[in-house]
């Protein structure tokens, strides 16, 4: 799985979540890539563990965010504003294959490294590029994040909260790093294509498009009818009482999922104690289960009878498709997450795991190469591979242009 990208190069110009995570996957699937960061602070997502913390996730000094969206990277320290560091950045560009950049229109225009800047000096280069709310309309230029242009922007945060109570997520990252994988898949298929045709290419990945995608069931449904449909909620009789949320005898939460529910009903009855219900002339048919309040309220209150432990033991036996509504703590332990290797060991830093980016190749699992990089931790081993000697190195470091 490592070596899938082997070869490829990858320059980052990116901060927070989004492209870093994107640039994360690329690293995960074997690209070299270098991390441009600010020389004196870095990327700014590397100060905010403290604001993590005040929201519960003290990690100590273990900055999790950043080692997430950032091992098996090398950094460089440079000052893209100065001459020489934008010098130094088209060197690295001109041998690159990808470039992954959060920066916007604006930014990237006074920094000389636009899409048609850089086409100019590289002619296969892949321009990956990730904003908030796309690349056209008014808010084009606007900076986006994703509580912003994610969660609230696209109807997200109104479909998964009391309209009359709005929530933001408290998920650091929940829309970067899904905006992020969609990203490093745009990236694969240029990559492809350029295999092909030797053409590069400009990718665009925006939160508010990401958001979209993935709540296409609502968006597309509403506009279509011109109104909203009534979203279900805990205790509404679902019309497929098979597919829908229950609380258990210990106060858990746990979600069916039989759609063809025909397929497992007889199943399911044995399994919740119930034979008598499996041939019962009032719910031995789907049509007659659809929308049946009777039928909810005795498997509400059936399973109001034991806890989560009695009833995992009887629908696993079952085979029915179900699942308990678990903690971000108990999917740690999850034995299909443990199987599956979907979180991988930190490889420097003992106890820590990362998520692991959620493609796999060849039924490999995951390894890192490497964590995050400290800021600069490779700027002379990648200046050295650019040509430069170490007089030339020496003096960028005396003028701040590389850290």
């Amino acid at each position: 799985m490592g070596s899938l990208l082997e070869g490829v190069k990858v320059v980052e110009v990116g901060e927070f979540v989004f492209i870093p995570s994107a640039a994360a996957i690329l690293a995960d699937w074997g690209a070299d890539v270098v991390k441009i960061e600010h020389p004196q602070r870095g990327d700014t997502l590397r100060g905010h563990l403290s604001i993590f913390s005040a929201h519960g996730y003290d990690t100590g000094d273990f900055n999790y965010l950043v080692e997430q969206s950032n091992r098996g990277k090398r950094s460089l320290g440079l000052d893209l504003a100065h001459p020489d560091g934008r010098a130094i950045f088209l060197k690295l560009v001109a041998e690159a294959d990808v470039l992954v950049t959060s920066l916007l229109e604006p930014s990237r225009e006074r920094l000389g490294i636009t899409y048609d800047d850089l086409k100019a000096i590289n002619p296969r280069l892949i321009y990956a590029r990730g904003h908030g709310q796309g690349q056209q309309g008014p808010a084009a230029h606007h900076g986006g994040i994703d509580t912003v242009a994610f969660w609230a922007r696209s109807g997200m945060g109104y479909v998964f909260s009391d309209p009359a109570d709005p929530k933001l997520p408290a998920r650091q990252g929940y829309g970067d790093l899904t905006a992020g994988m969609f990203l490093a898949g745009g990236i694969a298929a240029a990559l492809f294509r350029r295999g092909a045709t030797g053409e590069g290419a400009l990718v665009d990945v925006s939160l508010l498009g990401t958001a979209m995608w993935m709540l296409a069931a609502d968006v597309v449904s509403s506009d279509y009818m011109g109104h909203l449909p009534t979203p279900p909620s805990f205790g509404h009789v679902p019309p497929n009482p098979l597919s829908a949320l229950y609380r258990t005898g210990d106060g858990r939460a746990l979600v069916f999922g039989m759609l063809k529910s025909d397929q497992y009903w007889p199943g399911f009855c044995h399994a919740l104690g119930r034979d008598d219900l499996a041939d019962h002339p009032d719910y031995n048919a789907f049509d007659k289960r659809t929308g049946n309040g009777a039928l909810f309220t005795i498997i509400t209150e059936t399973l109001l009878t034991q806890p989560l432990a009695h009833w995992r033991e009887r629908f696993d036996a079952a085979g029915c498709l179900w699942s308990a509504v678990q903690t971000p703590l108990e999917v740690g332990e999850d034995p299909q997450s443990v199987a599956n290797g979907y979180l991988v060991e930190h490889p420097s830093r003992a106890g820590a795991r990362l998520a692991a980016s959620p493609v796999q190749f060849d039924n490999e699992k995951l390894r890192l190469r490497s964590g995050a990089p400290e800021v600069g931790q490779h700027t002379e081993e990648i200046l050295l591979d650019l040509g430069l000697d170490w007089p030339e190195i020496a003096k960028l470091k005396d003028d701040a242009v590389v850290t």
